[in-house]
């Protein structure tokens, strides 16, 4: 499979899992733009009802996790 159809890990950027039958769409409404790990994603996207993620790969979910917190 081709390397940009995977989301990737936050952590080291190795293949997390095969995303390309995600929903992605091209938006001009800002409350729908979509985060990854607290990061704006570039370019005018969203996904389905996605408001941010993070995802981490097996080796790097051995030691890191992650956390939801309020924005400040």
């Amino acid at each position: 499979m081709a390397y940009a159809d995977y989301r990737l890990c936050d952590v080291c950027g190795g293949k997390a899992f095969y995303d390309s039958n995600l929903n992605y769409e091209s938006t001009t409404d800002q409350l729908r733009h979509y985060r990854q790990a607290g990061e704006k994603v570039a370019g005018d996207m969203c996904l389905d009802r996605v408001g941010d993620w993070a995802v981490l790969c097996l080796e790097c979910a051995k030691i890191y996790s992650t956390k939801i917190v309020q924005r400040t």
